[in-house]
């Protein structure tokens, strides 16, 4: 059960966005008490023929650590956070229906994908086949090189091994350039994406 005073990773929506405005929710949250950390995935695009810059992964896409009960407080200012919306996941209940809940993301996987996505790196790919990259698979933990302590899910790429950090419905990156070698298999289980019934 989630507690609504202890901090959380959530994974929200800015609705209408394009990069400018979602940095502009980025700098507007940084700076709201109670917020403690926020996070936008980015990486390098080509703007033009001749100039390549940082623009974010996805435009509409903004990682937010607060307690529960800090971010409704932030969704009832209207004029200011009205285009910021939750990313709902679909829960299996009892009679085999469902019911949407607030997804949030674990610390580890968080940290992990942070990691890897604030390192300019050729060797890192963003998915753009978010049911193939958040399909379960054996998951792994890199043991040496740049990443090492990462962990994430083996998949193979255009007959390539690579390891995969997924947040359910949301984004997914690749590491790329891998041997068997560099990983070890885990067998206990991580802990799953987190959801906050509504």
């Amino acid at each position: 059960m989630i507690d609504s005073g202890t901090d959380y990773w959530f994974a929200m929506r800015v609705r209408h966005s394009n990069p400018i405005r979602l940095m502009r929710m980025k700098e507007l949250l940084d700076n709201e008490a109670g917020v403690a950390a926020t996070y936008v995935a980015m990486r390098f695009q080509r703007v033009s023929p001749t100039k390549i810059d940082l623009a974010p992964a996805v435009n509409n896409l903004i990682f937010v650590r607060t307690s529960y009960d800090c971010m409704k407080l932030i969704k009832s200012n209207k004029t200011l956070y009205e285009p910021l919306s939750y990313i709902m996941r679909p829960v299996l209940v009892d009679g085999g229906n469902t019911r949407s809940e607030i997804l949030t993301v674990p610390d580890r996987m968080m940290n992990d994908f942070i990691r890897v996505t604030s390192e300019a790196n050729d060797k890192v790919v963003y998915f753009d086949n978010l049911s193939y990259a958040c399909k379960p698979g054996q998951e792994v933990m890199i043991t040496n090189g740049s990443f090492a302590g990462v962990k994430g899910v083996v998949k193979r790429i255009k007959g390539n091994v690579c390891v995969v950090i997924p947040i359910k419905q949301t984004i997914a990156v690749a590491i790329t350039g891998l041997h068997r070698s560099q990983m070890v298999y885990i067998t206990e289980k991580e802990e799953p994406c987190q959801t906050i019934e509504v």
